[in-house]
């Protein structure tokens, strides 16, 4: 029997990860793995990435190897629930054995969501959601592991969704409208794909804002409470990788040495998550400002941030001073107090080269007072994100929380 009496977490879980193939000119392998998969009729999920002709180019590749694919392009940002299941039900109608998932967060989540139903037989995407209660290792139980094979092919850097064994769908049921997890067995894609190459292509605000969301799973990770050896040193790097590269990624993704350490900086917190990281009030309240407001996931992180901190700073100022230093600040003559102020210096200053403000969540996104309950009872209680912040779940503190920054 596992002895809870000392330790909060006294255990920790790794989850399911695949293979992942990192480098310039990665996305030119997508056939060959493909093959290697299984998939011999592959359907793309993807937003369209108009413009860059990725999506072209992949389905130029996989066809020329004689396994053309079906697009399906009506992905958004955040997927929406009927989004999963219109791509079900065309991945069904054209027979199709395989994902390839061309895109962020969005598409990769779309993909995994659409296996997940697939195996269970047509159920509706949101009905497999977890939660903290009731518990979620048991409620996994109910559903069949995922056996279509997936193969991710990553054109931001930020979410970690190209190989992370979970999928992020928005319920739209109008009393839930909610963001809500997929952790089904064997969700995560068999191969993601990571070529800077593809991840150069994005313009400025998208680069700062995907970037920043890897940033935002690292130091939410370093000062989570379920936090592991393996996430700690994970995220140690993230935070190094991070600061010290996306200003000039963001300004100028053709800095190949940039580019390739935000891509590193990806794909690193995201195995960081799967053993053991985990994330907290940012992500548990941003979710909700994202949903709502229709918001980018890492800007609606990175409007939030700073201020969500320091309602964490008082119960661990020693990690945030340990994050200053990751961050390149000399802390030695600073007592433990002085050094933690300096990451939200570091923080805010990153935040204002990166042309995001932080708060103002009205003015900017057209939140309103009486949404911020529905984010606190309907996102941030329900998420996972609570157990890991390193301050115990309050609803009312939480609610004032984004309140003030209205």
């Amino acid at each position: 029997m596992v002895n809870k009496k000392i330790f909060e977490f006294p255990l920790t879980y790794s989850t399911g990860l695949g293979r992942v193939g990192f480098g310039w000119g990665a996305h030119e392998t997508v056939a060959d793995e493909c093959k290697m998969a299984g998939i011999k009729k592959p359907m793309i999920t993807t937003t369209g990435l108009k413009g860059t002709g990725i999506v072209d180019e992949i389905k130029g590749i996989l066809t020329y190897h004689g396994i053309p694919p079906v697009v399906f392009d009506k992905v958004t940002s955040n997927p929406k629930d009927y989004e999963v299941m219109e791509a079900y039900k065309v991945f069904m109608e054209a027979k199709c054995d395989g994902i390839v998932s061309v895109g962020g967060g969005s598409s990769h989540d779309c993909g995994k969501a659409l296996r997940a139903v697939a195996a269970n037989g047509g159920v509706y995407v949101c009905d497999m959601a977890v939660f903290i209660d009731p518990p979620w290792m048991e409620e996994m139980k109910k559903w069949k592991p995922v056996t279509i094979p997936q193969v991710s092919v990553n054109t931001t850097a930020g979410t970690g969704a190209e190989s992370t064994a979970a999928a992020a769908v928005v319920n739209t049921h109008p009393e839930v409208n909610a963001k809500q997890l997929l952790i089904i067995p064997a969700i995560f894609p068999n191969m993601a794909l990571i070529d800077p190459y593809l991840i150069r292509m994005q313009p400025k605000h998208i680069a700062a804002q995907t970037g920043f969301d890897a940033l935002t799973h690292a130091f939410e990770s370093y000062i989570c409470r379920m936090r592991s050896n393996y996430s700690w040193a994970l995220m140690s790097k993230v935070i190094e990788l991070a600061f010290q590269n996306l200003r000039e990624f963001a300004y100028n993704r053709m800095n190949h040495k940039a580019c390739e350490n935000i891509c590193w900086a990806d794909t690193m917190a995201a195995i960081g998550l799967s053993y053991g990281g985990g994330v907290g009030v940012v992500h548990g309240l941003s979710h909700g400002v994202s949903v709502l407001c229709n918001v980018h996931h890492g800007l609606a992180n990175a409007v939030v941030a700073s201020p969500m901190e320091r309602y964490n700073q008082p119960v661990c100022p020693e990690k945030f001073a340990e994050m200053a230093r990751l961050m390149g600040v000399d802390t030695r003559s600073m007592t433990t107090a002085q050094a933690s102020d300096k990451w939200f210096d570091e923080m805010d200053r990153l935040l204002a080269d990166l042309g995001i403000q932080s708060g103002h969540l009205n003015k900017q996104f057209g939140l309103k007072k009486e949404q911020v309950p529905h984010i606190v009872k309907w996102q941030y209680q329900k998420d996972f994100a609570r157990e890991g912040n390193p301050r115990d779940f309050n609803f009312e503190e939480s609610v004032k929380l984004l309140e003030d920054l209205l």
